[in-house]
């Protein structure tokens, strides 16, 4: 769980229901985690959520809708949250329909650094086998 999953959740709220983003309420409470599982299939605790919206908090992808109802209590997406929900949703989008070819390749440039220990393997393993080779041709 992180904090995009959230945001997603929340602006799909809002548009499911109708409403615009500063509109939708919520709280950190158990219903929160039966919907987080009920759409993403994932089990946070309480507290891993709550640690999730200090951070949007802090970020203000989310403030408060009214005062005295807690900390993690009364809370709604902001035009910024909304941005950012909206952009990472799209991109996870776009990274799902992508073609094979382009598949590859960003699988190729997430692990660069394996290829490269693959390859400096490979080529160490190739420069021993012809250095026995010339002592046994010699010998």
């Amino acid at each position: 769980m992180n904090e995009y999953k959230l945001l997603i959740h929340i602006l799909e709220c809002c548009e499911e229901s109708g409403n615009r983003h500063d509109h939708v309420r919520f709280d950190v409470d158990h219903k929160l985690l039966e919907e987080l599982y009920d759409r993403y299939g994932l089990q946070p605790s309480i507290d891993e959520l709550k640690k999730i919206v200090d951070r949007c908090y802090s970020r203000e992808w989310l403030e408060h809708a009214y005062l005295g109802s807690g900390r993690h209590n009364g809370l709604k997406l902001t035009k910024k949250g909304m941005g950012v929900a909206t952009s990472k949703r799209k991109s996870e989008e776009l990274r799902k329909n992508r073609l094979l070819p382009k598949k590859i390749s960003d699988y190729i440039e997430d692990h660069k650094g394996l290829f490269l220990l693959l390859g400096s393997v490979i080529a160490i393993a190739g420069l021993i086998i012809s250095i026995l080779k010339m002592g046994s041709d010699n010998g």
